[in-house]
């Protein structure tokens, strides 16, 4: 008889839990303001982990990929901070492949700046290393003022800032350069 009755009241209890959840419901939109990695509450922030963003170029093949732990979006600065970055611009002549620790994304112009152990394989045999890096994708314009180690092959140049250009293959480290050529 007791099994009896806890079945019978079990629909009462929920309906009135129910009634007691719809009456208590804010009438009116709850703020849900994002908190900052500085504990700051900004409206409109967004944060999202495991990160991928794809591109297509007008025939609709994917023409750049990029991956990120996280992003953190400051609408009031239109950037948007990524960590454990990795980027993948496909061409015909071998993919571009950068990743860094960290990234912002200017969101009017879509500039990249990479810093942290920032890596880039710029051709299937051409490497570069640096701390600091920013990369247009709309002009394929790679720039740092940082410290640049580069590999070609076997042989290396080492100097400070760089100007490299994604499409014309063009490479420039702008000064204190010093370097080894290996056939």
């Amino acid at each position: 008889m007791r099994q009896h009755w806890s079945q019978a009241l079990t629909p009462f209890f929920l309906l009135v839990l129910a009634a007691l959840v719809w009456w208590t419901w804010p009438k009116h939109a709850v703020d849900l303001s994002g908190i900052d990695w500085h504990g700051q509450i900004h409206r409109g922030d967004q944060s999202v982990t495991q990160v991928v963003l794809r591109q297509y170029d007008a025939a609709g093949r994917l023409d750049l990929l990029a991956t990120a732990a996280s992003a953190y979006h400051e609408p009031k600065d239109d950037e948007t901070f990524l960590s454990d970055v990795h980027i993948r611009r496909f061409r015909a002549d071998g993919d571009l492949l950068l990743s860094g620790a960290h990234a912002l994304i200017h969101d009017q112009s879509r500039d990249v700046t990479l810093w942290g152990d920032v890596r880039g394989r710029l051709q299937p045999d051409s490497t570069l290393r640096t701390q600091k890096l920013r990369y247009d994708p709309a002009s394929g314009i790679l720039r740092s003022t940082d410290p640049v180690f580069l590999t070609h092959g076997r042989s290396t140049l080492q100097g400070v800032g760089l100007w490299a250009s994604v499409k014309t293959q063009e490479v420039r480290l702008l000064h204190d350069v010093e370097g080894s050529y290996v056939p």
